[in-house]
């Protein structure tokens, strides 16, 4: 067998070289900018295709010299064709071909391994860095943005200073898991988004686990086929250390396994693909109220791989106040040629409670408020619009 894959694959001395790049499309696409010559997989695929519907041999003179494979290729064939994935693509290109991957699957990643091995091709792999910002004086800075932005939220900011400086100083192996707890609407995404934007380059994963209450979900936590997207796609494509997992607490519980992995281990490790995620920053967010709700309700296995909580706590009246304060200065373009903020503050605190208003609620009482204020103000200018204008009155 190996004679005849020596015959195959090496023919008068010629080579393959196999480039593999490992990292996001933007990354990719970088590695690949200056070959304009290069042919799509895809359309290879589909020429192959067009001589096999007709029974006939693909020629030596249409394959490729230099191809490039994309991630996303792998969602464009079928589960059959990325099963020999390999051999397809030394299929369509020629013996001393130059070929491009991005992101290969775990079966491709091996039946490469196995031919560089066997000195049947050169393989080379390029891997994008991800890392926080790790200057003292951005940290600084950061830090700032976070306090201006994030109101009534002091302990929690504080504790996440901590974990930022930790992360900014050291060089950490395994992910660092925190999770932000306490009631919806409070300030934990605005969090996240803040931490992204001053420490990641504004980028971030995010999924958002509330949708993950089925088996149906399990394909992409558990990985499936590779022409099916998967968490560990997602991560190997992702653009900075940053994974958000949003309402943590809304996710089945039978899921949790592919989280003692991913918590757990500098390599993750799914049906499909393997990605290092070696000192990447996790925070989850939940509803949860106290840490024991926590333990009862995820479980000790979960609860004690997650590194850092930080809790959350419900708006007093002078954090109220701040919030309608930002949100009418905000929103300023919006009403200014109608209203003053005087003016709309004193009909809006009207209607804002001193305790148990969230962000949500405080901006949908002013939006309402809004619309109403408009309304009426039509109604008194008037309309020559007769027919409109009754209309509106009887509604």
């Amino acid at each position: 067998m190996m004679l005849f894959m020596q015959v195959l694959f090496t023919v008068e001395g010629k080579m393959r070289t196999i480039n593999i790049v490992i990292g996001s499309k933007a990354y990719f696409q970088e590695q690949i900018k200056d070959f304009s010559d290069a042919v799509a997989f895809l359309d290879l695929i589909k020429l192959s295709d067009s001589y096999l519907g007709k029974k006939q041999v693909f020629p030596d003179e249409l394959k490729a010299k230099l191809m490039i494979l994309r991630n996303d290729n792998y969602h464009g064939i079928t589960e059959q064709a990325n099963d020999r994935l390999g051999n397809l693509i030394y299929d369509l290109t020629t013996d001393d071909s130059t070929i491009w991957i991005h992101n290969p699957p775990s079966n491709l990643l091996f039946f490469l391994s196995n031919q560089k091995n066997a000195s049947e091709i050169t393989l080379n792999t390029t891997t994008q860095t991800h890392d926080i910002v790790r200057d003292s004086a951005k940290y600084i800075e950061g830090i700032a943005s976070i306090k201006e932005n994030i109101i009534g939220q002091n302990h929690a900011i504080v504790e996440i200073s901590k974990t930022l400086r930790y992360l900014t100083t050291v060089k950490r192996k395994k992910p660092y898991v925190v999770m932000l707890y306490g009631n919806s609407s409070i300030g934990k995404t605005e969090l996240v988004r803040e931490i992204a934007k001053k420490f990641f380059g504004n980028q971030l994963l995010e999924q958002h686990l509330s949708m993950f209450k089925s088996n149906a979900n399990g394909d992409y936590l558990f990985g499936d086929k590779p022409n099916r997207r998967s968490i560990g796609f997602d991560l190997l494509e992702r653009e900075s250390n940053l994974v958000f997992l949003d309402e943590f607490d809304k996710c089945a519980d039978f899921f949790y396994s592919v989280f003692y992995t991913l918590f757990d281990n500098t390599v993750f490790k799914d049906a499909v693909y393997e990605v290092d995620v070696s000192g990447i920053l996790i925070i989850l967010t939940s509803n949860y109220v106290s840490e024991d709700e926590m333990k009862e309700r995820l479980g000790l296995p979960i609860f004690y791989r997650i590194d850092k909580f930080v809790h959350f706590e419900d708006f007093d009246s002078a954090t109220i106040h701040k919030i309608v304060c930002k949100e009418l200065d905000d929103r300023f373009e919006e009403y200014k040629d109608y209203f003053s903020k005087d003016e709309l503050y004193a009909i809006v605190s009207k209607r804002i409670l001193t305790t148990g208003e969230n962000a949500r609620t405080i901006k949908n009482k002013i939006q309402t408020v809004l619309e109403e204020l408009l309304f009426e103000k039509f109604l008194e200018n008037g309309s020559t619009d007769t027919y409109s204008l009754n209309f509106i009155e009887k509604v």
